[in-house]
């Protein structure tokens, strides 16, 4: 309902002008017997439209629309008088007046449609302001999400960085590891302390995994992960962004157990959960337990686990203290948009999305609660099963072959350790560093080279334009890419690129061997 404001000195006018709009439907007018007074009401009330006379006492109707018109230009102002002149209407719409209507009122109608197009103005402008207002505050989240995107490009890209060099550092920790292993005289101390080497060399491998998919950065979708490291790395950076009031628990089977996940979705996981938990906490006070362990779904439980199969899986529980939920809000939590918190701390998304996640694996969650005593939600995440060597892979003799190998790589110790492992395993190899020597090395051994191993990231000619060259000038010739980190190919691409291998940095003596002669044999 709109308010309406009268100022005129004549009683006789104003009441007869507050019968018409009575008349009209409108119920909520103001009056003001002055200039003084109705700019005082105005102040006071904010109406959505001013009718005011010209000759009023202590200000008259001119200078109150001037005063009306700079304070607040979205109201409109109706000029009602019965003796202003030509000059006075002039100067009333030059100010800024919306109409001119004089008095006495021959015809209601004027004096309605005049008031109707006036409020019709003023909704128009409260609409556009409300739409204005909205753009404004849209731009600005807009413009905040940009920023924030841009900061995760910018860390996402030193991410890539840091993969690569730490990437191509482990492959020379790993190569010399395996070799020494391979020529080593069993000496246990010896051997022992190589094969630590190597597990911490894995476990950083692990690591820089995780920040690839931190980042975003890492695009392979569904292949088999150790799920304990993720777990385990996620709590970690979990535990630095809540409050020392609360207490993080965690129970984590370390077994070498595998799921097949993309690690960035179960970091999304884990974060929405342990998230969700801490919004649950009152005053930011309380436990949260992460638990992860082996579990086995049995045929007789399929009844309560819908579009699930039987076997076995590993269980990642969440568990918060907090103020719980009554059942008709647990049975919801899953539904997109459906959120508890307030507006400006959720979009009710967080946990439909956990759920599609879960869902797209094959594997199942669920929740339980009750208010004032906390929440449970279980995730069952299919186990991928893989046979297990029953000999330290390091300790097996990998193939060789007696092939002229040409190795690329701008890295002068994974060059050198290029060397020695593939004159360990019987091959004779040129290398060098660039991918313009690399074709003058083609060039001049004419087809004496048999397969050429090539680094992604290199200076001024990187490894795919290398490959491509090489099947331009030499087709036939196969060529192996290896790269400790690349945000331009992946094994997908490279095969549909017609190379003839992919290989990630960091790698064993036995996974390269068996990929130079998978693809000699081939």
């Amino acid at each position: 309902m709109s308010t309406l404001l009268i100022i005129e000195s004549d009683p006789l006018v104003r009441s007869g002008i507050v019968t018409y709009l009575q008349d009209s439907g409108e119920d909520k007018i103001l009056q003001a017997e002055d200039g003084q007074e109705g700019l005082e009401i105005f102040r006071r009330a904010s109406p959505d439209l001013v009718l005011t006379g010209l000759r009023l006492p202590k200000l008259d109707g001119l200078e109150v629309l001037a005063a009306i018109n700079n304070e607040s230009p979205e109201t409109s102002v109706i000029i009602v008088s019965d003796i202003g002149t030509l000059d006075d209407a002039i100067k009333a719409l030059t100010l800024g007046a919306w109409d001119y209507v004089t008095t006495p009122i021959a015809d209601v109608v004027l004096l309605k449609h005049a008031v109707g197009r006036a409020l019709e103005r003023r909704r128009l402008i409260n609409e556009n302001k409300h739409c204005q207002d909205y753009l404004e505050e849209e731009v600005e989240k807009k413009t905040a999400a940009l920023h924030h995107a841009q900061k995760v490009e910018a860390i996402g890209t030193l991410a890539g960085g840091i993969a690569h060099d730490f990437n191509n550092i482990l492959a020379a920790i790993m190569g010399y590891a395996d070799l020494v292993l391979l020529k080593s005289d069993q000496d246990k101390e010896v051997t022992e302390s190589l094969r630590q080497i190597k597990k911490a060399s894995n476990r950083a491998k692990d690591l820089v995994l995780q920040i690839l998919a931190f980042s975003r950065k890492s695009t392979k979708k569904g292949y088999p992960i150790h799920a304990a490291v993720i777990v385990k790395e996620t709590l970690m950076l979990l535990r630095a962004t809540l409050p020392a009031s609360v207490e993080l628990k965690q129970s984590i089977d370390e077994r070498d157990i595998m799921v097949k996940i993309d690690p960035t979705e179960l970091h999304q996981v884990i974060t929405s959960l342990c998230t969700n938990a801490f919004h649950s906490l009152p005053n930011e006070k309380g436990i949260i337990s992460v638990h992860l362990d082996s579990y086995t779904v049995r045929p007789d439980q399929l009844e309560n686990i819908p579009n699930l199969e039987a076997g076995a899986y590993l269980k990642l529980v969440v568990q918060d203290n907090g103020c719980g939920m009554n059942k008709e809000t647990a049975a919801q939590v899953f539904d997109p948009f459906f959120t508890t918190k307030e507006k400006e701390h959720g979009t009710g998304l967080g946990l439909s999305v956990v759920h599609g996640i879960i869902k797209g694996i094959g594997g199942f969650i669920s929740v339980k609660s009750a208010p004032e005593i906390g929440t449970t939600f279980s995730v069952l995440l299919p186990v991928v099963h893989k046979a297990q060597p029953t000999k330290d892979a390091a300790a097996v003799s990998p193939p060789g072959g007696s092939e002229h190998i040409l190795f690329v790589d701008d890295e002068e110790a994974l060059r050198n350790l290029a060397e020695l492992m593939f004159n360990y395993l019987g091959y004779s190899v040129s290398s060098c560093s660039s991918g313009k020597e690399a074709l003058q090395i083609l060039e001049s051994k004419g087809g004496a080279i048999d397969l050429v191993i090539t680094d992604q990231s290199m200076p001024h000619m990187p490894g795919t334009e290398l490959a491509d060259r090489i099947q331009t000038l030499y087709p036939g010739l196969p060529v192996i890419l290896c790269t400790g980190y690349s945000s331009v190919v992946d094994k997908e691409k490279a095969i549909a690129m017609g190379l003839n291998g992919f290989l990630m940095k960091p790698l064993s003596i036995n996974k390269l061997a068996r990929e130079i002669r998978k693809v000699f044999d081939e």
